[in-house]
């Protein structure tokens, strides 16, 4: 097993900064704790797998569960992860009562991986996918619900199609692309994947994927966790990292459906404070927290949060 030298291990623990998210060092991960354990889940055995073809022609992997007559959900994962990311949710009654599609961001887990930065490095690519998976699918105004870096892909599509319905925003754990994060602390590391050792990645890799889920989480589920971050390249991650200075701010004024923020009590990424300032960018927003959970309330308080997904857009049909 390959040791990193301490400090350098525990630089790179501490060295999770993502697009859109604090680049202020972490708390301690002992003080990141979640409510509840998750069981071992198959969540996709009955699923719809398709490839649709995205901006570009990046092919897009796409996942869909529930009836196609239901009220749909459109998930959109965060950065180094993937359409796994929803596995509580696509295991749960959820998909009884809605119509849930989910797919892989460009550039993640099974879709294409263009080398140009151009496919990365701004906003209309990212917005033209989530446009290509809502024609594919055929739904219909969905609820879109972005996590963390998914929320800025889903303002980019608030911002470059703003003629397809939708029927709300339920922003999680993330600015949206709002406002610019702070500058990182001096001498703060790089994400794991611009580290060019890959040993220590891998090492990473591990760390950062503990700082995003809860503890308690399935081991199985944990790897699979860890893998998809592993799925990204350091292209990839180096052109996203250009979008650092993008802000949607301009486009809050023309957003005229529900909003939903909702926020854990104690992320390491969007801390209370970070969340404090998206709230009050988002004029309007409905704020939901999560007080004892992290950057992944979805999971680490799954109830309560599909009862909000049903309340917000399931009810209607699902009963």
């Amino acid at each position: 097993m390959i040791t990193l030298p301490g400090a350098l291990r525990r630089r790179l623990a501490f060295g999770l900064i993502l697009v859109g998210a604090s680049g202020a060092l972490l708390p301690d991960r002992a003080s990141y704790a979640a409510p509840s354990a998750q069981p071992a889940l198959a969540p996709f055995a009955t699923a719809r797998f398709s490839v649709t073809t995205g901006a570009g022609g990046v092919p897009l992997n796409v996942v869909e569960a529930g009836d196609p007559s239901l009220p749909a959900i459109l998930f959109i994962h965060g950065f180094r992860q993937s359409y796994l990311s929803w596995s509580v949710q696509f295991a749960s009654d959820l998909k009884t009562r809605c119509h849930l599609v989910a797919f892989d961001l460009r550039g993640h887990g099974n879709s294409g991986q263009p080398w140009e930065a151009s496919a990365y490095d701004h906003g209309q690519p990212w917005a033209d996918d989530v446009a290509s998976v809502i024609k594919s699918t055929g739904i219909s105004r969905p609820l879109i619900v972005g996590w963390s870096y998914g929320g800025n892909v889903a303002m980019d599509f608030a911002r470059y199609h703003p003629d397809i319905p939708v029927a709300g925003y339920i922003l999680v754990s993330t600015t949206a692309g709002m406002i610019k994060p702070p500058a990182p602390a001096p001498g703060a590391p790089p994400r794991p994947t611009v580290v060019q050792d890959l040993a220590a990645n891998i090492q990473a890799v591990r760390a950062s994927t503990d700082l995003l889920f809860p503890p308690t989480v399935d081991a199985a589920l944990r790897a699979q966790f860890r893998a998809a971050a592993m799925r990204v390249t350091p292209f990839v991650d180096r052109a996203i990292a250009r979008r650092a200075n993008d802000t949607n701010m301009d486009i809050l004024a023309s957003i005229h459906i529900p909003v939903i923020l909702v926020f854990g009590g104690k992320d390491p990424i969007v801390n209370p404070a970070l969340a404090r300032r998206v709230s009050s960018a988002f004029q309007g927003a409905k704020v939901v927290k999560f007080p004892a959970a992290g950057h992944a309330p979805f999971i680490e308080d799954a109830q309560r949060f599909d009862d909000m997904l049903t309340n917000g857009q399931c009810r209607p049909s699902g009963g």
